[in-house]
């Protein structure tokens, strides 16, 4: 097990863990340093007992963002922010909401098509959240014994390929993201570039400010892993590592279960924020 994880879901955004949660099983896998990173919002860090933390906490965010020229999603990580981020909150602000009108939209829908869940109990199943999430819905689905997991053959064909819970969105620029979070004294870090397929666009990232590449993702294979510690080498970007787990909310591995490719010299590198 490795002893950093800077890739962390709370259920403040898409996840089943509380922070009390988190916190917990940082403490009993002997973490040395981890990061709360939820999706467009720091509520996370509303709730952190900062004077009995089990390791070293760094306060972080991943921001949803979209490359136009390569037309992929690409998800920001930002990193080391002091207690005011007026700039990345204002950033992820049009985000959330956008995010819980479309999940409100969707669960309209499935209601209309003659599911039988309510609005009020998708609400009560995301009230720790800042925004209703695809997670929170199907969670209700399961309930309902519509699904047997979260990302199953009925997920694919409701919120993907023209289902009926289809909803386009708009993210803002991967530049805007970087920029806001260097504007609060952040550093910014591509996430899984591998799975998010944005490997080749790196070069253009680091040309408007990227400090950094996630190496050591939990979906990342050995070759992926070689690949970007060599352009990390080549561009002299950060290197971090994380599970990118969300709980029962997510197929991932577990806290603290970063990547197998991690040696122990690379906790150091993922250290250096």
């Amino acid at each position: 097990m490795n002893h950093v994880d800077l890739h962390i879901h709370s259920a403040c955004s898409d996840s089943s863990l509380t922070v009390a949660q988190i916190l917990s099983l940082a403490g009993e896998s002997h973490m040395q340093m981890i990061s709360i990173t939820d999706h467009d919002t720091f509520a996370a860090y509303q709730h952190i007992p900062y004077d009995t933390l089990p390791c070293t906490l760094i306060k972080g965010i991943e921001i949803s963002a979209y490359d136009h020229v390569a037309k992929r999603q690409v998800h920001i990580l930002g990193y080391g922010f002091g207690e005011a981020t007026p700039h990345v909150d204002a950033l992820c602000e049009a985000a959330l909401r956008q995010r819980n009108s479309i999940s409100l939209w969707q669960v309209q829908q499935l209601i209309d098509h003659g599911y039988q869940l309510t609005m009020e109990e998708v609400k009560r199943t995301a009230q720790q959240a800042t925004a209703i999430y695809k997670q929170h819905i199907m969670d209700v689905m399961m309930r309902h014994g519509y699904s047997d997991a979260i990302y199953s053959d009925v997920y694919r064909k409701l919120f993907k390929n023209n289902g009926i819970c289809v909803c386009p969105a708009a993210f803002v620029s991967v530049e805007a993201a970087i920029r806001a979070i260097h504007k609060d004294q952040g550093i910014a870090v591509l996430a899984h570039p591998y799975s998010s397929r944005v490997t080749a666009s790196i070069p253009e990232y680091v040309q408007i400010g990227l400090d950094g590449i996630e190496t050591w993702h939990s979906s990342h294979g050995q070759k992926q892993v070689d690949d970007l510690h060599a352009i990390a080498k080549r561009y002299k970007l950060i290197e971090t590592g994380g599970s990118d787990t969300h709980g029962r909310y997510g197929e991932e591995p577990a806290l603290g279960q970063v990547n197998p490719f991690m040696k122990d010299e690379d906790v150091s590198v993922c250290s250096r924020m």
